[in-house]
């Protein structure tokens, strides 16, 4: 049951397309769903489409997409290389007796040119492979003792990858020594970096395959292993130092953004160091402080390097060789890109084009699969949206005030106009959220104001702000160059006390107090960002404007400023909005010669195809739509919209009335009748995690919480990660030795994504009303005005509205997913709230459960059912 759309498909002469084979290579019989997504997937690759994929979890998604587009690489290599083999070899040439010599000359010229262009490429191709050859014989006879005598050679072998070798570097050039706080003298801004000019373009194929989360990607690197191409690919996982560090005293810190920061200050570091071993206690003695990172030696990185490239290792098996021979996984894998013929990478490296360009990654002719990509559109518009707080400002601009300060008189000019310019800029900054520059940020400023939020035109930004007429580009440049953020965080560290002030101390003013109360201000400001190390700001706030100007200087398409203010400066927000994501995933589109997204549930599709791939500049016929039905059978789910409850009364959760006494009790009554019926682990999600507090305080005051603990024992999302392991475990072992138990979960929360809740965990998932967003927020507000003057109108209905429903369904639906998960898997799914009963939600839910749902409209009948779908499957 596949359904395949081609937008105005046109028609192509298959004579010079490969054809899909009549078996793909497998590990087992693949379903007949999974032999139409293979077929598919080499079709879109062969004919460079971009392609929409859905295919529910349990039918094998990732093998499929392993399996098709492995098979269509190796085989477009291999006929690639014989076209190029037979063209050179061609020594024929077309000796027209045509009069026009001069048209026959410019033809005999062309002709040859085209021969010297493939000889190159086949000539490119054979160094590689001659590259991966010495490095297998290399291997295979060098003991560890040989490896210093064999660095020159290492060296010779590599001369190819020079380009990545200086991505590197330039990274690693904009570390800091903390020996040293003072800037150097900075040259002309249109000095040419002579050092770095790009060596030539390698435009080898390759495929990048991304997904959401590093164990999701470790998962696929498994998989291919398995695969029949486990032996006949060259693969390379890619991930943040957070994930990949193994010296410990810089994988200890708190977040990734420090852990970046020392990184790259340690990469900067001449002296000898001394490497650590798991307790944190050196393993050699160092003459000096200790300066340097032991574990990033070119060597030991280049025979971890080789080791990433001669077999297939996922992130944890990298991260285990490192540790064991101190070299370093982060830099190996990356040197080894250009030796790989499939990428496997983390979105936020994929999708931002800085961080593609920082790393040498080049897309042109290579094929794009993202994997997990439901939420695309959104996560392209995270990527890019920057915010800095009113107390990052604050801290910043005290901060490099008293470093300009204490180095006056020998700051050398360039540097002081520079530095001149980021205090103007925060300063402006800080004045427009109703701050006073210097002064600390937790005093009060604006008496009587309320905090409110409003949205202008980046160009209204830079002009109200006066910043328009310097060049961010310059500066930003400056500010990499010279490393200032990091020597301003060397001066912090050296000249601050870390205790806060307190009542007994000399009262200071000003600057002096803000700078004085760092420690506290941070910790404090730590306690309310979420858990989430890959989206926390930079722990330095000069690094947080930074990356707010870089994002201002870039093309950015539509995009808005959002400005929160309040009566302090700690209460004041920058936040620099992304409006059109296509205008960021237009290059990848452009450059690669085909682009897949894939996931479990893709609706709405014309959201895909029009806002992401029609938006960034794509041929609508180029959009390719394939969509497979679940491997589960129908008689294994049992999809209920219940419209009313055990007394009568409507269930209806929206906004005016999901808050009254009548419909919270009605929820309880509802709850107790299922808990008393389904075995197993219950699974109900709330719109939010207030809704959730709210119900569980109001169940718990009229003893029904109680009445549910007699059955099942009740468990509750935490709000922090840290807790989350702890909770799923604790939930899984009272299912497993109890008569099961119940989460209390949230839509959009830590349970709704990337947890799967298979067999006896998850027998019901129960959806609590519908997950609208806040439709008074700014930034939701902004975002519809902006589709509906863009996109205009979508089946009638403004397209603002469109985005507006899609992003409720769309959570509902990864959250309904969390159950049945395999083909024996079987659960009951219960929609509780009338509103479920509409066509056009019923329409928007994933086929395979739309296609067997039952609307009921009085609850009697709900419980004999349920009952009788459990007894069968006794």
């Amino acid at each position: 049951n596949c359904l395949i759309h081609f937008y105005k498909r046109k028609s192509m002469a298959s004579d010079n397309l490969l054809q899909p084979p009549d078996k793909f290579k497998f590990p087992f019989p693949p379903y007949d769903i999974q032999e139409q997504f293979m077929t598919e997937l080499f079709q879109v690759l062969e004919g460079g489409k971009l392609g929409i994929f859905e295919s529910p979890t349990g039918t094998g998604k990732s093998l499929s997409l392993i399996c098709g587009a492995l098979t269509w690489f190796l085989e477009s290599e291999k006929q690639k290389r014989i076209k190029l083999e037979e063209l050179v070899n061609d020594k024929t040439v077309d000796d027209d007796d045509d009069d026009d010599w001069f048209a026959a000359a410019g033809k005999k010229q062309e002709y040859n040119q085209k021969r010297l262009e493939a000889k190159e490429e086949l000539q490119r191709i054979k160094v590689k492979e001659e590259k991966l050859a010495k490095i297998k014989a290399k291997r295979s006879q060098l003991k560890q003792t040989d490896i210093e005598q064999n660095k020159d050679e290492f060296n010779e072998l590599f001369k190819e990858v020079k380009w990545m070798q200086k991505a590197v570097q330039r990274e690693l050039s904009q570390g800091a020594g903390d020996e040293d706080i003072l800037v150097e003298e900075y040259f002309s801004d249109e000095e040419v970096d002579d050092d770095y000019e790009a060596d030539e373009e390698d435009t080898s194929r390759r495929i990048f395959f991304c997904s959401r989360t590093h164990s999701q990607l470790s998962q696929f690197v498994r998989e291919v292993k398995k695969s029949p191409f486990g032996s006949d690919v060259s693969l390379v996982s890619l991930a943040s130092r957070a994930v990949m560090c193994v010296n410990p005293s810089v994988k200890k810190l708190s977040s990734q953004a420090a852990i970046n920061e020392k990184c790259l200050e340690l990469g900067k570091k001449k002296s000898k160091p001394t490497a650590l071993d798991e307790d944190s206690n050196p393993t050699k003695k160092s003459k000096s402080g200790g300066c340097g990172c032991p574990y990033n030696k070119n060597t030991g990185t280049a025979v971890l390097r080789d080791q990433a490239i001669l077999a297939i290792h996922d992130i944890e098996d990298l991260v285990a060789a490192g540790r064991k021979t101190q070299s370093c996984p982060y830099y190996a894998s990356r040197s080894a890109v250009p030796l790989a013929q499939m990428v496997v990478l983390p979105y936020n490296t994929l999708l931002h084009a800085g961080t593609r360009k920082a790393i040498g990654l080049n897309l042109k002719n290579s094929i794009v699969i993202i994997d997990e990509a439901h939420n695309l559109l959104d996560t392209i518009t995270n990527i890019h949206s920057v915010n800095i707080s009113g107390a990052q400002l604050g801290l910043a601009y005290s901060q490099l005030a008293q470093y300009r300060e204490k180095y006056s008189t020998r700051l050398k000019a360039k540097n002081i106009l520079y530095i001149k310019q980021l205090l103007f800029i925060l300063s402006s900054f800080i004045k427009m959220l109703g701050g006073i520059p210097g002064k600390d940020p937790a005093e009060v400023t604006n008496q009587g104001a309320k905090e409110e939020t409003s949205l202008i035109e980046v160009a209204d930004f830079l002009s109200e702000s006066q910043i328009y007429n310097l060049s961010l580009f310059r500066l930003i440049k400056y500010c990499n160059v010279s490393q200032i953020c990091h020597k301003l965080k060397g001066f912090v560290e050296k000249y601050q006390p870390s205790a806060s002030v307190t009542n007994s101390k000399p009262v200071k003013s000003g600057v002096g107090t803000f700078l004085s109360s760092i420690n506290k201000t941070e910790k404090k400001e730590e306690a309310v960002v979420p858990d989430n190390n890959e989206n926390r700001p930079p722990s330095n706030s000069l690094q947080s404007l930074v990356e707010l100007l870089s994002s201002l200087s870039m093309n950015h398409g539509e995009a808005r400023m959002v400005l929160t203010k309040g009566p302090k400066l700690t209460a004041g927000r920058i936040r620099f909005l992304l409006l059109d994501p296509a205008n960021q995933f237009q290059q990848i589109v452009r450059e690669a010669h085909s682009v897949v997204v894939a996931g479990g549930t893709m609706r709405p599709i014309a959201e895909f195809r029009d806002q992401l791939f029609v938006s960034a500049g794509a041929d609508p016929s180029r959009v390719t739509h394939f969509s497979c039905d679940h491997v589960v059978p129908g008689e294994n789910m049992l999809p209920l919209v219940m419209s009313s409850g055990p007394s009568g009364a409507r269930l209806d959760f929206s906004f005016q009335f999901r808050d009254k006494k009548e419909t919270l009790d009605e929820l309880g009554r509802v709850l107790i009748n299922i808990v008393n019926i389904v075995p197993g682990g219950i699974v109900v999600f709330f719109p939010s995690y207030d809704y959730e507090k709210l119900v569980s305080k109001h169940l718990e005051a009229s003893g029904v919480l109680a009445r549910i603990e007699a059955k099942k024992k009740i468990f509750r999302e935490p709000k922090t990660s840290s807790e989350l392991d702890k909770v799923l475990g604790d939930f899984a072992t009272a299912v497993r030795l109890s008569t099961g138990a119940v989460l209390l979960a949230v839509v959009g929360g830590k349970m709704s994504e990337g947890i799967n809740f298979s067999d006896n965990l998850g027998r019901c998932v129960v959806m609590v009303g519908m997950p609208y967003p806040n439709l008074y927020s700014p930034e939701l507000k902004e975002k519809m005005n902006f589709l509906n003057k863009t996109v205009g109108s979508v089946d009638g209905k403004q397209a603002g509205q469109v985005h507006y429903e899609n992003l409720c369904m769309k959570a509902v639906n990864q959250s309904v997913g969390r159950a049945i998960r395999h083909k024996g898997d079987y659960a009951a799914i219960l929609f509780v709230d009338h509103r479920y009963s509409r066509p056009n939600i019923i329409s928007q839910l994933p086929g395979w459960i739309s296609k067997h749902l039952r609307v009921v409209d009085k609850f009697g009948p709900t419980i004999p059912q349920i009952r009788k779908f459990f007894k069968e499957k006794e």
